[in-house]
């Protein structure tokens, strides 16, 4: 996301599990793959010019098992993501990414991890996302209305810490979009990362290998019969960003969350 209306660093507060509705068969460890290594059954492509599950310069790639994002020639980039065709609540979201050679400006390298993305297909869809980006990731963006409560931390603490109990209420408009500041900067930007995203009803926790850099909950968002009216945001679709560079991911996967487990 490049635009802001606020930010803000936080500090984080761990908490338990919640209920799982995932119609999708886990592995023995818990553990569901969202992406086969194949193909993009259970995905769906949508890019800015060409529109849902149409992608003629292959934007979107499988290769030696990963997807592969924006191997394209930079007269060829459009902005877009890869999206689930189901809507997922209470779950563990964990996905690993690697950088590729290729960006298209002359800034960092950008990509995202979005959940809880609800309504019509659009480049920003009203999400919550997880940056991906060099030197950002892990810091909260709220799109296209959603609105939700942080943990703040004191400009003259530590980047990294949890003991602060102060929250505050941080609102995006229709159409735009707000940033919470991650707590610390864990990022490899050479090698491969772990980026987990924590669903526990209205809350969210944001985890860059292994340390948790983002808390929020009482995840709402304007509701669609009334939109002066906000409602909570519980459930809502994956999406993984085609940018601002070229990015590989792997090992898509889900972890249902059941009454009383410790994430």
């Amino acid at each position: 996301m490049k635009s802001a209306v606020f930010f803000a660093s936080i500090c984080l507060l761990l908490a338990a599990g919640g209920l799982s509705s995932v119609c999708v068969s886990a592995a023995d460890d818990g553990w569901t793959p969202l992406f086969n290594g194949k193909n993009f059954d259970g995905w769906y492509t949508y890019l800015r010019s060409s529109g849902k599950n149409h992608d003629p310069n292959g934007v979107f790639k499988i290769e030696n098992g990963m997807i592969h994002i924006l191997d394209i020639p930079a007269d060829k980039v459009e902005a877009g993501y890869l999206a689930t065709t189901q809507e997922f609540s209470n779950v563990r979201i964990h996905v690993e990414y690697k950088w590729g050679v290729k960006r298209f400006s002359e800034g960092k390298r950008d990509s995202g991890l979005l959940y809880l993305a609800v309504g019509p297909d659009r480049v920003y869809p009203r999400s919550l996302e997880c940056q991906i980006e060099e030197t950002d990731t892990g810091d909260l963006w709220l799109v296209d209305g959603a609105s939700v409560t942080a943990f703040l931390i004191s400009p003259a603490l530590p980047m990294y810490d949890d003991d602060m109990q102060t929250g505050t209420r941080v609102s995006s408009l229709p159409g735009e979009s707000s940033r919470v500041l991650k707590s610390g900067d864990f990022e490899d930007r050479a090698g491969w990362n772990t980026v987990e995203v924590i669903l526990e009803g209205d809350r969210a926790k944001q985890v860059v290998n292994g340390r948790i850099v983002n808390t929020a909950w009482d995840i709402k968002q304007p509701d669609p019969q009334n939109p002066s009216h906000m409602i909570p945001l519980k459930s809502g679709r994956i999406l993984l960003e085609a940018e601002g560079a070229e990015i590989w991911f792997r090992d898509v996967k889900i972890k249902s969350l059941a009454p009383g487990a410790k994430p």
